[in-house]
């Protein structure tokens, strides 16, 4: 366990900064002893880490904290795709160095001029930051994160193996068919046929992360009653409706 001053020693975060994390519930600390003095444990630095990551690569602090409350798994995806920023990076700052030592040997190539052209590196990190946020920003998926239905399943995730194998860009392409389905189904009821198809390919959707069997189902159609607050500011009467369509197939 670690005490504030040390937390703020390690990362460069000042007390206040962590305090602040800990206000918004982006970080709060492990144990607060009844002097009032907070502790973080080996998870919560963890998670401090992944904070001054996303906020190296310019999200906002409520962007991070949507990203941290989606699975593990979809985490590590987002990390994968970065990662191919920082390789692009790498790559583009070893050749600036060997451009250097050129120069100190008083070499000159034309192509050198290349090392200063950043637009692969850019379109990565506007694609991938485009694609994280339209996720994010869409609501739709937050009741079943709150609802904790796929971290309480983590242990039984049968085919993590199939998200690694996606490419991110198709999830998103997937997440938003399911959302338009279940908009464009709401005009005619949850016990019609569009309602019945958006219900089908979200639970398809769905078995990718968790074993989703009927009580399971019926349980993410609950999360969308409990927790339907930020999804209905977006589309009012959305989480009810999906609720409704879910519980009508799966009663």
């Amino acid at each position: 366990m670690k005490s504030v001053n040390e937390v703020s020693k390690l990362s460069g975060v000042s007390r206040r900064t962590l305090q602040y994390y800990d206000e918004i519930g982006l970080l709060p600390p492990s144990e607060v002893k009844e002097s009032g003095y907070r502790y973080y444990d080996e998870e919560s630095l963890r998670r401090l880490w992944s904070i001054l990551f996303y906020k190296e690569l310019g999200f906002s602090l409520h962007d991070i904290q949507l990203i941290l409350e989606n699975p593990k798994e979809m985490e590590k995806e987002l990390l994968r795709q970065h990662k191919q920023v920082l390789m692009e990076k790498q790559a583009q700052l070893q050749k600036m160095i060997q451009s250097v030592d050129s120069i100190l040997n008083d070499k000159f190539d034309i192509l050198m001029l290349r090392d200063f052209e950043k637009n692969r590196i850019e379109i990565l990190k506007k694609t991938y930051a485009n694609e994280i946020r339209a996720f994010l920003e869409s609501s739709f998926f937050l009741p079943l994160v709150k609802s904790g239905i796929l971290q309480s399943r983590t242990s039984l995730i049968k085919n993590a193996s199939n998200i690694m194998n996606l490419d991110f860009g198709k999830i998103i392409n997937l997440c938003g068919d399911v959302i338009q389905k279940f908009r464009e189904a709401m005009k005619d009821g949850p016990e019609s046929l569009p309602a019945k198809e958006a219900v089908t390919v979200y639970r398809e959707l769905l078995t990718m992360w968790v074993p989703c069997d009927d009580a399971t189902f019926r349980e993410i159609g609950q999360a969308y009653l409990t927790y339907k607050e930020g999804l209905d500011q977006k589309t009012p009467g959305l989480a009810e409706f999906v609720h409704e369509a879910i519980l009508h197939i799966y009663p």
